[in-house]
């Protein structure tokens, strides 16, 4: 349980700086891509941001609550994981809806967004496991 729930807040702290890196590097030129090629049209396109807030900041607000919970979980202090599941379900939903707008609306891919889409998923199956296992808590 303990492993889980340190892999989880692990992967986490990649989320955090993953969205960090693209919240500061926002509006401040090209973002290196190599990979995919694509990570400016992503970024700069109009599905970037909700309501006038970039996603990348939603997303580092939601990798800040993950890692949270995790470290209050492994301290001791509360069960706050057990509520994350439903947390990270819905980023599951919001990143296959995001990879969606990339491969048949903006017909480009960011390699950052894709690498959070596999973070949050590799979360989820954490978190998922966890409640299957009949655990109180991941």
């Amino acid at each position: 349980m303990k492993r889980r729930t340190l892999a989880i807040a692990v992967l986490a702290f990649l989320g955090m700086v993953d969205t960090l890196y693209l919240s500061v590097k926002r509006g401040a030129g090209p973002i290196p891509c190599t990979l995919t090629g694509g990570c400016n049209d992503v970024l700069t396109s109009r599905f970037s941001e909700i309501g006038g807030i970039p996603l990348s900041w939603i997303g580092l607000a939601f990798y800040l609550t993950v890692f949270s919970s995790a470290i209050f979980e492994v301290s001791g202090a509360g069960h706050p994981l057990r509520f994350v599941f439903w947390l990270v379900l819905a980023g599951v939903c919001i990143s296959v809806v995001l990879v969606g707008i990339q491969a048949f609306v903006i017909h480009a891919f960011c390699e950052y967004c894709l690498g959070s889409a596999v973070l949050v998923t590799s979360i989820f199956f954490l978190s998922a496991w966890s409640r299957g296992s009949g655990s109180q808590s991941p």
